[in-house]
């Protein structure tokens, strides 16, 4: 085993693998030889597969959470929500790869990659506290707001908009419909 190697440092390794390689092409003895061990000793600090995607998952999704959260600084409702929107975007454009390892993460319900879900969650709530919405209505409005950008940005990678028309007006267009649908459902 390798002096000073650690989980973390796999994980990170990995994360580079799948950036260049894609997800699907993540292999334990690929991993090993870019670490320059033997793939037995990867089993000293990951279980298995399984385990090392839950960490690039859990991984993943800390450096979107952390692009979404500075992408709003300074601002409120309905720009701190455009922020999240292009700050999404962007992050699924950049690293295509992390983003598929945190929407196929194995097990959601790992505690690392739950405990980065909730603060994501807990900074969604509160940049929507802003629109005096219930807290079920919170609920829906982030499940809107993840269904519209998700969607968006997989029709634009898959090049599902072959219309001729302007995609960024498209969905300024849609977040507005949904800003507005938030300030009709305000208390």
């Amino acid at each position: 085993m390798r002096r000073g190697l650690t989980r973390q440092h796999i994980i990170e390794q990995a994360a580079k693998q799948v950036e260049e390689e894609g997800l699907q092409n993540l292999t334990l003895t690929e991993l090993a030889e870019q670490l320059q061990i033997q793939t037995p000793s990867l089993y000293n600090h990951i279980k298995n597969m399984h385990d090392l995607k839950n960490g690039l998952a859990s991984f993943s999704l800390a450096q979107f959470a952390e692009v979404l959260i500075q992408s709003v600084i300074g601002k409120a409702r309905d720009d701190a929500l455009f922020a999240i929107a292009d700050a999404y975007r962007a992050f699924v454009k950049a690293h295509p790869n992390l983003y598929r390892a945190i929407i196929e993460v194995p097990d959601p319900f790992d505690p690392d990659f739950q405990n980065i879900s909730d603060r994501l969650l807990s900074f969604l709530f509160k940049i929507l506290e802003g629109y005096a919405l219930s807290e079920e209505d919170r609920v829906h409005a982030v499940r809107g707001l993840r269904s519209i950008i998700h969607g968006f940005i997989s029709l634009q990678l898959h090049h599902g908009f072959n219309m001729n028309d302007d995609q960024e007006e498209s969905l300024t267009w849609i977040l507005s419909a949904y800003l507005h649908g938030l300030k009709a459902k305000m208390k």
